[in-house]
């Protein structure tokens, strides 16, 4: 396999004396100005989104779990009101007689 090397901000950074190529064009306090705003920008759009996606899908997983819990719990909780109620209705009919 042959493996190319590619370089990275660091190598920019570092410059030729470090042996990494050293930058080719000459950048302007506005231009660094400039690029710090553009990636601020798109990182606050780009952790906007990811957020956005992970509270759905925390949405999505909370509604499944309170949908289950909805359907194990209630039918139980209909049965006792129902007995409870037609136990009392039993027990003032048998106080009447």
């Amino acid at each position: 396999m042959n493996e190319k090397k590619i370089p990275v901000l660091t190598d920019m950074v570092a410059g030729p004396e470090a042996g990494g190529p050293g930058p080719t064009v000459a950048i302007s306090d506005d231009d660094v100005l400039e690029l710090q705003d553009r990636i601020a920008t798109e990182g606050y759009a780009l952790m906007e989104r990811l957020l956005h996606e992970a509270l759905r899908e925390m949405e999505a997983n909370l509604f499944a779990d309170v949908i289950g819990r909805l359907r194990a719990e209630l039918p139980s909780m209909v049965d006792d009101v129902i007995n409870e109620h037609f136990s009392e209705l039993r027990a003032r009919s048998g106080n009447r007689r």
